[in-house]
């Protein structure tokens, strides 16, 4: 997945400026100097607004995001690699900085043994030798994936200045000692789900992560950890979380998450719990480029331009999104077939709406119909039957709860070849909701395990709990915790002391794939600029009788 910023001018934080002792650079003040060099660096766009052009392998050429330097040195400049590939740091401070043994690798002891060349530091004109001619400090020729790029001399200082200031200020929420954490509950989540979200994420902070510092401090004068440590001479930090509560309609959440900020700033936000949407506290992290780790909300923000927010997934959308595919491939609607949406104007119902309409939209399929219930309507036998008159024979998306269902048996009338779609998370597992009569054309989206499926994975969660003396209150939340925790744990491993957000974030999108990590998802996958790790969704249908079994009817639908 191509990764798309949207918030350029929001890249560096105010004492890289500060540091940077150009006022000017190209002709252009050092701010707009960055923005324009993020603009390159991000995109592959140059000053003048026109695609960046390359040489790839001796002879093809390339432009625009295609030879983006951010698809292979990451959003941090700290590098990657996986099976075929190892990509050096090109961050100011590793890039003019001389790189003589793996400690001077950030990341973890695998890309770390990938390193092989030595080599000097870097200047302003052996960079520039660098972009263009494709040759390090030495005069080595480097690997034929660089881009040689064709770029005028401003561009070329441009690029430069943005590298030098690119991680170059460890991040907020970092002191000496330690690395702080937030976590965010509005004050009507209830005393239940507020302990399934505080009482697993404190033991592990303080039972697992903060415990397991006096082991690694033991290892300090070892030879094995003088030879592994960081050349920035930090390894791991102690961990604090704290609780950001929030009060009041959601319009106000944004002055009250500066005011906890400006107080206290923490490296990143891990999971939260609100109600309704979660767009106050996306733009919040947004704005001051804060990772927010899988907060639990099925209503997140829904775009292509965001960086420092990873979504579980898309929520409600999602199961639109896996109607229209699954409609569109899997079923092959026959020509005129009508399709409806029926939905009450809330966030959920809406959610499912855009969610199915957009995607229906981008895969060239003709327009559909949306018949929203007002607030004070009721459905009921004769909302159904009006229904079944003005659209006999349709598929009918219904996005409703399990009350709005009574009578929904009316469509089952002789004649009347209607498919209808339900959601699995609007209906809360109620499937007894559905009527019998209406099962066998009834498809509901699920987009999580199947039942019976979370089995193994939350017996492991239910151990740890019961080890860690912690009641399950709610097993859904504590679950996802444990998910979070694990994937912490071992990020903050591999950061190894390089405390800069974005490298937090490029290394879970270059994390392994969870398959059986999640008691919800089936499954969880990270790759660059990813930011809903659960991508799918089961089409299913239900058994009659007052014990209705799930029986698949897809595999899981990749959105």
């Amino acid at each position: 997945m191509k990764l798309v910023i949207a918030f350029l001018c929001l890249l560096f934080y105010s004492p890289a400026f500060a540091a940077e002792a150009q006022s000017t650079v190209a002709g252009y003040p050092a701010e707009e100097a960055l923005r324009l060099g993020a603009s390159m660096y991000l995109h592959g766009v140059l000053p003048s607004g026109k695609p960046m052009k390359a040489i790839i392998q001796g002879n093809i050429e390339k432009s625009g995001s295609a030879i983006a330097c951010v698809n292979c040195h990451q959003h941090s400049g700290l590098g990657t690699y996986d099976l075929w590939s190892f990509v050096l740091p090109i961050s100011g401070p590793k890039l003019y900085s001389p790189l003589q043994t793996m400690n001077d690798i950030p990341g973890n002891s695998m890309k770390r043994a990938m390193f092989a060349y030595p080599r000097a530091a870097y200047t302003d004109e052996s960079l520039a030798n660098a972009l263009m001619h494709g040759l390090d400090p030495s005069g080595r020729i480097l690997n034929e994936p660089m881009p040689r790029f064709l770029l005028d001399e401003n561009a070329t200082k441009i690029m430069a200045f943005y590298l030098k200031n690119l991680s170059k200020e460890i991040s907020p929420g970092v002191t000496e000692d330690e690395i702080r954490f937030a976590t965010i509950l509005t004050d009507d989540v209830s005393p239940s789900d507020r302990d399934a979200l505080l009482l697993p994420m404190k033991a592990y902070i303080h039972d697992e992560w903060n415990a397991r510092l006096s082991v690694l401090a033991e290892k300090s004068s070892a030879a094995w950890y003088v030879k592994n440590k960081p050349a920035s001479g930090k390894t791991y930090l102690k961990a604090s979380l704290d609780v950001w509560e929030l009060k009041g309609p959601a319009d106000t959440w944004g002055k009250q998450l500066d005011a906890y900020y400006a107080q206290k700033p923490v490296f990143a936000i891990l999971g939260g719990i609100a109600p309704g949407k979660w767009a106050p506290i996306h733009d919040f992290c947004e704005k001051n480029k804060i990772p927010a780790l899988f907060p639990f909300t099925g209503l997140p923000v829904i775009s292509e331009t965001g960086w420092y927010t990873l979504y579980f997934s898309k929520g409600f959308y999602q199961e639109g999104e896996a109607a229209a595919k699954y409609l569109a491939h899997v079923s092959k609607l026959p020509p005129g077939k009508k399709v409806v949406q029926i939905f009450r104007n809330s966030d959920e119902g809406s959610a499912l709406a855009r969610g199915f309409a957009e995607t229906w939209k981008k895969l060239g399929k003709p327009s559909l119909t949306d018949r929203i219930v007002a607030p004070a309507e009721k459905t009921g036998k004769d909302f159904w039957k009006k229904l079944s008159a003005a659209y006999p024979n349709s598929v009918i998306l219904i996005w409703l709860g399990p009350a709005d269902l009574s009578g929904l048996d009316t469509l089952a009338k002789p004649g009347n070849k209607a498919t209808l779609f339900l959601s699995s998370t609007m209906i809360a597992g109620a499937l007894t909701s559905i009527p019998d009569k209406v099962r066998d054309f009834t498809f509901i989206t699920w987009p999580t395990r199947l039942p019976n499926d979370e089995l193994y994975t939350k017996t492991i969660v239910t151990n740890w709990m019961q080890m860690k003396k912690i009641p399950v209150t709610n097993m859904t939340i504590s679950s996802k915790v444990f998910f979070l925790t694990r994937l912490l744990s071992k990020t903050l491993m591999d950061l190894r002391g390089d405390f800069y957000r974005d490298f937090l974030l490029d290394i879970i999108d270059y994390g392994d794939e969870q398959p059986t990590s999640s008691v919800t998802y089936p499954l969880l996958s990270f790759h660059q600029g990813q930011r809903y790790a659960s991508t799918g969704c089961y089409v299913v249908t239900v058994t009659k009788g007052e014990k209705p079994q799930v029986v698949r009817k897809s595999d899981w639908i990749i959105n």
